[in-house]
This record gives C-alpha cells, structure tokens and sequence, in this order.
C-alpha cells in the first residue's frame, strides 16, 4: 500500500490546534486569558474610582485627644473634616496646618485609621507667664507665645515685662529661658521676669526681693546657685557672675 501524502501545510515537528500550527506540540493558551488581565486592571480602576469619589469609605468618625480645654467639638470644627469625606481625599497635612493655626494648639498629629476614623492628636499650649497688651492681659507659654486673652491677671503666674511678647523676639526668648531654667519652688517665687535687652534678665520676687540675672551665659550654674542663696537674708540677689554671687 502506499503511504497517505502529507498535506503541503504540514511540517515535521508542528501540530494543528483548531487549524493553527503550534510548535513543539504544546496547546494554545485559551482566549479567556487575553482579556483576563485588561479585565482586572479595569475593575481596580472601578474599585479605585468608588473609593475616591464616593463616600464607600468615607470619614465616619473623628477621634480627638490631647485637648484639656479645647472641646473636642471645637478641634473637630478646626479640623475642618466633612462627614462623608472618601477617605482617599482626607489631606493630613492640610488639616495639620488648620488646627495648629488655632492659637491655643501648639503642634498638631492627624493620622487615617481605616476603613472610616480620623485619629487627631493636638498639643495645647500651657500658660507659664502673662503679659499685659493693649489688647487685655494674655497668656504665654515656655516658648514666649502669647495665645489667650483672660479677664484677669492669673495669681498662681509671673509676668513677663518686655517691649512685646514675641517667640522671634531676643528679649523675650532670654526672659522664658531665664524663666524655665529655675527649680519649680523658685519659680513660684517669681512675680515678674523683667527684659529690657535679652543680657539684662532680671527676676522680681516675693516679699520685695529681686534676681539680678545678666545675660543667658552659664544659665544652668545661675540656676543651681539661686536655690541656696536666697536662703540669705536680703533684697538683691546678684548672680550675674556666678563665680562671685552677692547678696545685698
């Protein structure tokens, strides 16, 4: 018998699948596959665009903390956070700059605890002098930054006697370093810290007596020294030198 004549399409080492060779005889991958990528790159986009765009997850609930006398609902309003708001378009840096724009809030930390919570942590200023303005009497923290206005002078702070309370301001920042160096039961002593010029620090006492400070050099020693010596009898205490501290 002779042999049945291969086809002129035919070549050794090449199979038909459906009417198209494959090399090797391996099997054509199926169609699915071809538009199985294209398919899923189109339902993250959807999924991306829902989340962006809707309120799928959007900010349920705000959680403050860190205030002691701001309201939360008084941050949450700063904060400026609409119910809703997809929680792909919550800006925390935007939010961080609205609430520290409030005078009473020092710094400011908002974080996105998903599916739906804006954590926001605040850091409230705290008074540790006054001062008064042509606006009232004000409050003013460590860093020399005027930030509340009260109806009265606080019996329990200093104050703070310079040309203008400002945080750039060198008289003012030598006054609050002079301030926050001394121990907690000298500084209750303090009725007022006096800065003409930021190296004539002078501190008003108790009982008639006064601190004749100079200049920010050797603060710590300054410090250290001032407890032991206003156990002495007098009205001035110098320690403009350390060195020499003289009682008068």
């Amino acid at each position: 018998m002779t042999a049945p004549r291969r086809l002129a399409t035919e070549r050794p080492g090449l199979r038909s699948t459906r009417g198209r060779p494959v090399r090797g005889g391996a099997t054509a991958p199926p169609k699915w596959r071809r538009w199985a990528l294209p398919a899923v790159l189109a339902a993250v986009t959807v999924v991306a665009l829902l989340l962006y765009f809707t309120p799928l997850l959007g900010v349920r609930s705000v959680q403050v903390v860190g205030n002691a006398t701001l309201a939360q609902e008084q941050v949450v309003q700063a904060a400026g956070i609409e119910p809703g708001t997809p929680m792909l378009q919550v800006d925390v840096d935007e939010i961080r700059g609205r609430l520290q724009a409030l005078p009473k809030i020092a710094a400011a930390q908002v974080s996105l605890s998903w599916p739906s919570t804006v954590q926001v942590e605040v850091t409230e200023r705290v008074p540790v002098a006054f001062m008064v303005a042509r606006n009232g009497i004000q409050l003013v923290d460590a860093g020399g930054v005027p930030f509340e206005v009260v109806p009265e002078r606080p019996a329990d702070l200093p104050e703070l006697q310079v040309q203008a309370a400002s945080q750039d301001d060198a008289a003012t920042e030598a006054a609050m370093t002079v301030l926050m160096a001394l121990a907690q039961p000298v500084r209750a002593e303090v009725t007022a810290v006096v800065a003409a010029r930021p190296n004539e620090v002078r501190l008003l006492l108790k009982g008639d007596r006064e601190v004749a400070w100079g200049s920010l050099e050797e603060t710590p020693r300054k410090a250290a020294i001032l407890p032991p010596l206003l156990t002495r009898p007098g009205k001035v205490y110098d320690v403009t030198t350390p060195a020499l501290p003289t009682v008068a």
